[in-house]
């Protein structure tokens, strides 16, 4: 049967701002602007760590123009294999100390406004005189708001370090050869119509889902004090039990039907690139060191487009 619609409640906190992007830049807009910062720094390094193993195939190991002379130094085909193979070594160091230090920060950041948007929650729930037969704040102090606090952290920076990696591998593909960097985009329009539609319907599941949570919570509560036949709590008890579980099924199915579709659009792309960068280098149109670059740029190419997807869905659940 079909999910009925269930829709977030627009009750207003107090202290909270009811706009979701004001309320996070406003506790975090330093933060914010720092990790933008580190973000945008990771672009150039990206760039480096896609163009160097082409440098390694061209230059270093299919080239017969040795010695290689640069200003007062001069290398033979071995050292100039390191050097290139050092940078690269050097570029994933400092990528991986980007991600890392992003990554902390980030955490820091949620945490931070997690523990803000908790503490204004109990207050407001404090505040109703009626708070006491409320057992659903225990879930949403303790789960419901944990989606709340990654996307304060991710609201700004997801979106720019992922799309920023996204434009950048396309730059890389088309300075390669224009028509392997419009092949990659062949199933890209694809997945940006189809994939949010379908991610639609598992968010009005998990809205769904987090109802039921609380009924559950609610009859638990009350087999606790008692306060109707126990007869009659533990049959809804069981009932809600039973739709839980239809509900995170039907979930499971659809999350798993978007992530199999994602990998074989993703999959087809590669094929192209076999196909037709595979004809222009035995054309001579493209070097094999290019392809072979392009390949691996396009490895790391649905990465950035799982956690833009990701972050639509981080969107609409804090709504």
């Amino acid at each position: 049967r079909h999910p009925r619609v269930v829709k977030p409640q627009k009750e207003w906190i107090r202290g909270l701002d009811p706009r979701l992007f004001s309320s996070v830049l406003r506790r975090s807009r330093k933060q914010q602007a720092l990790m933008i910062t580190l973000s945008l720094v990771a672009m150039p390094i990206l760039y480096l760590t896609l163009e160097l193993p082409k440098q390694i195939v061209n230059n270093a190991l299919d080239s017969d123009r040795f010695p290689v002379r640069y200003r007062d130094y001069e290398f033979d085909q071995v050292a100039f294999l390191l050097v290139l193979c050092g940078l690269y070594l050097f570029a994933i160091i400092l990528s991986g100390l980007n991600k890392y230090t992003l990554n902390v920060f980030k955490g820091y950041v949620a945490e931070r406004f997690l523990r803000h948007f908790r503490l204004l929650v109990l207050r407001q729930w404090r505040s109703d005189p009626d708070s006491k037969s409320q057992s659903e704040i225990v879930p949403i102090l303790a789960q419901e708001v944990e989606p709340v606090g990654g996307f304060a952290a991710d609201v700004l920076t997801l979106p720019i370090m992922q799309g920023g990696t996204l434009a950048t591998i396309l730059l890389f593909m088309f300075m390669q050869d224009p028509v392997l960097g419009a092949a990659a985009l062949t199933v890209l329009p694809i997945q940006l119509i189809l994939l949010p539609k379908l991610q639609r319907r598992v968010n009005v599941l998990s809205r769904e889902r987090i109802s039921e949570v609380r009924q559950l919570g609610r009859l638990l509560s009350d087999q606790l004090r008692a306060e109707a036949a126990e007869s009659q709590l533990l049959a809804r008890t069981s009932a809600s039990f039973r739709e839980l579980e239809q509900i995170r099924r039907r979930i499971f199915r659809l999350k798993f039907f978007i992530k199999s579709l994602n990998n074989f659009l993703t999959a087809l792309t590669p094929f192209l690139f076999y196909s037709l960068g595979g004809y222009f280098v035995i054309e001579g149109r493209i070097s094999l060191g290019a392809l072979v670059a392009v390949l691996a740029a396009h490895k790391d190419f649905s990465a950035p487009l799982k956690e833009l997807f990701r972050y639509y869905q981080m969107l609409e659940d804090t709504r």
